[in-house]
């Protein structure tokens, strides 16, 4: 689900800011003084609101990150102080081949109270072009241009690491978001985060899997025949498949279950708001194999109330099934050949 509703990105504010340089070697960092977003705070609380789903996390007991941020909170005349730890302690851990950039830090407040917001932009080279308003030999103005490293862009790939925070009495909200590694966020930011997510990918392949089994049979008067054929095998292999799931285009995964569908689907709209109530809207995560357990039994229902259950092991030569030819062949010896009878006093139907 969205970290922040609609009624809280609406009313989302920029109380203060900062930003730090960071990078893989000490002579790139710099600690900065905070600034007045002023007539820049729409930019930047679009960059925030372009990270409100994402993995969902809790912090680990004697986070520092969490320290900083409660002392800020009580007291707002630490905040360059405290912005100045995050970014040593993000620099410290930050490292290898990441690339020089910025280390932002926002304390905002919105109808739903105080959040923070950390974020580091990645340093990209533009060429920007004005114009000499001289005439050129041709009499129209003649163009410049001029190269800027240091730059904050729109592009959502800039934006590389994003952490959403909302600190509580009983319990903290986190929202971690990676565009390089949106499945598993990078362990150095989940380190200088001192965070865990708070489901397991088991926990979430197993989720999704029982989500998509109920939505079939929801809808099943509606989804293609071919499409409910072998529902739970279809599902157990698709789990097996080591594939992925983007919080972002999660219905990528029911297409690849039920084939195409509409984007006004009924089918889509339950997934997404099942999703959203089971708390795991915007998650990405690796399939796990060893989630789910492969199916033991076979079940296949005929027109007529014929309900046949046998172990999947079975092999053809003993029962085999023909759709095509509505016919089911069992080969095998008969143990129990006898008539049901009810003794509730109950008429079954």
């Amino acid at each position: 689900m969205a970290f922040l509703t609609e009624q809280e990105l609406e009313s989302l504010r920029i109380d203060q800011s900062v930003f730090h340089i960071v990078g893989p070697g000490e002579e790139h960092f710099q600690l900065l003084t905070a600034f007045d977003a002023g007539r820049h705070a729409s930019f930047f609380l679009g960059r925030v609101r372009s990270v409100n789903s994402g993995n969902r996390y809790e912090f680990l007991a004697d986070a520092a990150v969490r320290a900083q941020l409660a002392r800020i909170s009580r007291d707002r005349a630490t905040f360059q102080e405290e912005s100045e730890k995050l970014a040593t302690a993000f620099n410290e851990a930050h490292g290898g081949s990441t690339a020089v950039g910025a280390f932002l830090i926002f304390s905002l407040s919105c109808s739903g109270g105080r959040v923070f917001a950390l974020l580091k932009f990645e340093d990209e080279k533009v060429l920007s072009y004005d114009y000499d308003v001289s005439r050129g030999r041709s009499g129209k103005p003649k163009p410049t241009f001029g190269e800027i490293e240091r730059t904050f862009v729109q592009n959502r790939n800039a934006l590389q690491k994003a952490a959403l925070i909302k600190l509580g009495k009983e319990r903290d909200e986190i929202c971690v978001v990676d565009r390089q590694n949106p499945q598993r966020p990078a362990a150095y930011f989940e380190q200088f985060l001192l965070v865990r997510r708070q489901r397991t990918e088991e926990e979430l392949t197993r989720t999704i899997v029982e989500v998509t089994r109920n939505i079939a049979h929801k809808h099943k008067d509606i989804l293609p025949r071919d499409a409910m054929k072998n529902m739970a095998q279809r599902l157990y292999d698709a789990s097996q498949s080591g594939g992925s799931i983007d919080g972002e285009s999660a219905e990528n995964w029911l297409k690849s279950i039920f084939g195409p569908l509409p984007d006004d689907s009924p089918v889509l709209t339950d997934f997404k708001a099942k999703l959203k109530r089971e708390g795991m809207a915007g998650e990405s995560f690796v399939l796990q194999k060893n989630a789910i357990q492969a199916p033991k039994n076979r079940r296949v229902e005929t027109a007529s109330g014929v309900k046949l259950t046998f172990p999947v092991g079975l092999m053809s030569s003993v029962i085999s099934v023909n759709r095509d030819k509505g016919e089911i062949i069992i080969r095998d010896k008969i143990t129990l050949d006898d008539f049901e009878l009810n003794t509730s006093g109950r008429t079954r139907t």
